[in-house]
């Protein structure tokens, strides 16, 4: 109950003025909308928020109206909101929350106390920032005084004066609610939320089913138009089910307003399917409707006192050509078009009601039947029916499209069946002649089969024959025109220091002292070239060696071979070797063998030889960082096998040692590229066992390591067939 006391008590002009003070006395079911006593003052004074500010000159104002209605606050553009009001015993005893609605940027004081900022609120418009709160209850902390004080600093948004009163209704409503009436509120919004996000649910999975059809079949456009039309109603349903959750008020103004385009358009759009699906010709009455929709519009947006009557209206109107169409041709013996007739009957139906009862008991709209708003019920099937009918009648045409097709196929069938009898009649004829004719052919082609496979084999093993022999004519040619010269260098360097050697013991000793003191020096000096001479000739003979081995064919057959065995052969082999050059060094072996691996087929000389290459690497690296003396480190190289599932064998062999640095990676299979002093290395180990392993047998080499840390080598093998198994 609202009760306005009046009085004409004069005041002090510091006191407020307690004159225009409202009363509740009881709290209704509904709440209590605050849409009287309001009092309004343009300017902005910080001041104002005080309980105690005098407003006797302050302005009368119904801030609920909406921003055409209220041309003081337009040109105010900031200004203040006052409410004073009491509340009955009744009330303050119960939990009150105060709900806001608004179309404006807004700070909301209670009894002197700033509880919420809304927006942002600014003396320049164009910093203005509107924001919809959407009813976010606020507790209203209550003081001992019987006078409550409810203050509101504003700054509107003047782009809201253009548009009509339905997209901006109020300019700012308060609103009292206890909160059995707030948890109300949350459901029943709640339901309309679900009903939106069904309905685009089921408009959009209409939708993609609708292309998917007019993508088999484009000739049938009214897929096409009625795809468009479902994808358009859902983007309608999109922006209403989550248009409470954008507070921004430019861009809820946005979707709002889109959400009625999307919807009006996608009505026209169905209009245009059942055109293509009847086959009629689009006339005065297709363009006509799309004027209307440009034309309701403008009104929904724009004209004020309209509301949703443009919409409304013209959504029975397109519903009423809808009808028209479908009764058009179910009058041309189109008896399945009374299915769309039908569902657009219903929404045409529904559509009226809900209208009517929009205009003229509005209140009815919000009753629950069986926990479902009847605003639900009545949209919900309003919208879904046309869909349903549509689609069922495009099920039921696709359902005798089959039926026809599997007649037609029958009667194929038994003409194919005639045909076939006929032409047995003519073969079997001919069949003696065709069976000499056809075992002739067979014989000649087996026999032409067998002697293309030879020439193939033949001209396969050729070209290898080819390219082994000029890899070996390029050996040989290595072999014969710089091993023979370096055997020379070798021997005659060798020869040379014996000669210094017998030159120095004897002719030398009976010279003079100076000049033999010089011509040993001499001697000394040539003796130490020499020995370089022999040293970079013995490496010189290493490297061709190298080149030799690297371009040498395996030849050797793959076999099914113990890769742990090797491996552990291999790894100890390299072991011991290095230990027998120095005894000092000892490292930990751990190997991580599958039992399960088997026998895989390989060249086992070949994998010897990348496994050896692969462990003397390891061992050199944990050796060269032995030897920097770094306290508690052990050297150790680990070797894992393991087979997978489809039968690919993998190695991994790692070390502790030095690492790789990544600019050394990359190069690190290359021929002749090496890391190590000297004399120590040719480079073409890791080049020669990536050779072996991807080009002999078809798998990779790859290394990942980490400076200082570790190095890890991995082959991996895929299974072999041989060329028996893939005939």
């Amino acid at each position: 109950m609202l009760v306005l006391l009046g009085g004409t008590a004069h005041v002090q002009a510091a006191q407020p003025d307690t004159s225009s003070v409202v009363t509740f006395a009881e709290m209704p079911a509904t709440g209590i909308v605050l849409d009287k006593g309001w009092k309004f003052h343009p300017g902005d004074n910080p001041a104002w928020a005080r309980p105690d500010a005098d407003d006797r000159q302050w302005k009368p104002i119904n801030p609920t109206l909406g921003l055409r209605r209220l041309p003081q606050v337009q040109q105010a553009g900031v200004g203040w909101l006052r409410l004073r009001f009491r509340l009955g015993p009744g009330i303050r005893q119960r939990a009150v929350v105060l709900g806001v609605f608004q179309y404006a940027a807004t700070e909301v004081y209670f009894n002197g106390r700033l509880l919420r900022r809304y927006g942002v609120v600014s003396t320049d418009p164009a910093k203005v920032k509107p924001y919809w709160p959407d009813g976010e209850p606020i507790e209203l902390p209550f003081t001992n005084q019987a006078e409550q004080v409810l203050a509101v600093r504003f700054a509107n948004w003047k782009q809201f004066a253009m548009f009509s009163e339905f997209f901006a209704p109020v300019f700012f409503q308060a609103r009292l609610d206890g909160l059995p009436q707030l948890v109300q509120d949350m459901q029943q919004e709640a339901t309309y939320k679900t009903s939106d996000m069904l309905l685009f649910g089921a408009f959009v999975l209409l939708g993609m089913l609708h292309l998917a059809f007019y993508s088999y079949n484009p000739k049938q456009r009214a897929n096409y138009y009625f795809a468009l039309y479902t994808l358009a109603e859902a983007c309608s349903f999109c922006c209403t089910g989550f248009l409470d959750e954008v507070r921004w008020l430019d861009l809820r103004l946005g979707m709002d307003i889109l959400s009625y385009l999307t919807l009006q358009t996608g009505s026209v759009l169905v209009v245009r399917a059942l055109y293509s699906l009847f086959n009629v010709r689009i006339g005065a009455i297709y363009y006509a409707l799309w004027v209307l929709n440009g034309v309701s519009m403008v009104l929904l947006t724009f004209a004020p006192g309209l509301s949703w009557y443009p919409t409304v209206a013209f959504m029975v109107l397109v519903t009423a050509e809808q009808l028209r169409l479908t009764l058009s041709a179910l009058r041309q013996t189109k008896r399945a078009a009374g299915i769309i007739a039908t569902g657009f009957g219903i929404a045409l139906t529904l559509l009226v009601i809900f209208g009517f009862m929009a205009t003229f008991h509005e209140d009815l709209l919000h009753i629950e039947i069986l926990s479902i708003p009847l605003r639900t019920l009545l949209t919900f099937p309003a919208f879904l029916s046309p869909v349903l009918a549509i689609s069922m009648f495009l099920a039921r045409r696709f359902a005798l499209d089959s039926r026809l097709l599997a007649i037609k196929l029958v009667q194929v069938r038994r003409l194919s069946a005639q045909t076939m009898a006929q032409q047995q009649e003519k073969q079997e004829l001919l069949a003696q002649q065709n069976e000499t004719l056809e075992l002739q052919v067979q014989q000649r082609t087996a026999a032409l089969q067998r002697t293309l496979t030879n020439l193939q084999t033949a001209q396969h093993q050729l070209i290898q024959s080819e390219k082994m022999a000029s890899l070996g004519e390029l050996a040989a040619g290595i072999a014969h025109e710089i091993q023979n010269p370096l055997n020379f260098v070798n021997n005659f360097a060798e020869v040379a220091v014996e000669l210094l050697t017998e030159l120095k013991e004897g002719p030398l000793p009976a010279l003079p002292e100076e000049e033999k003191k010089l011509a040993d020096e001499l001697v000394d000096e040539l003796t130490q070239n020499l020995d370089k001479v022999t040293y970079h000739g013995h490496r010189a003979d290493s490297i061709v060696k190298g080149m030799l081995e690297h371009s040498r064919a395996t030849g050797g057959a793959r076999q099914p071979t113990d890769l742990n065995a090797v491996c552990d052969e291999y790894l100890r082999l390299s072991y011991h070797g290095l230990r027998a050059k120095d005894k000092t060094f000892n490292a930990t072996l751990t190997t991580h063998f599958d039992e399960h691996l088997g026998r895989p087929e390989v060249v086992p000389q070949d994998m010897g030889r990348v496994l050896l290459n692969l462990f003397n690497n390891a061992f050199y690296a944990v050796h060269q960082r032995q030897k920097l003396g770094q306290p508690d480190y052990r050297p150790e190289v680990i070797v894992t096998t393991e087979r997978h599932p489809n039968d690919d064998v993998v190695i991994r062999v790692r070390d502790n040692g030095m690492g790789i640095p990544p600019a050394v990676r990359a190069k690190i299979f290359q021929p002749f590229f090496t890391t190590k002093p000297p004399g120590e290395g040719t480079g073409l180990g890791l080049s020669l066992s990536y050779d072996i392993i991807t080009k002999s047998h078809g798998g990779t080499l790859t290394v990942e390591s980490k400076e200082g840390e570790y190095t890890e080598f991995t082959i991996w093998l895929p299974p072999f067939v041989s060329s028996e198994d893939e005939v």
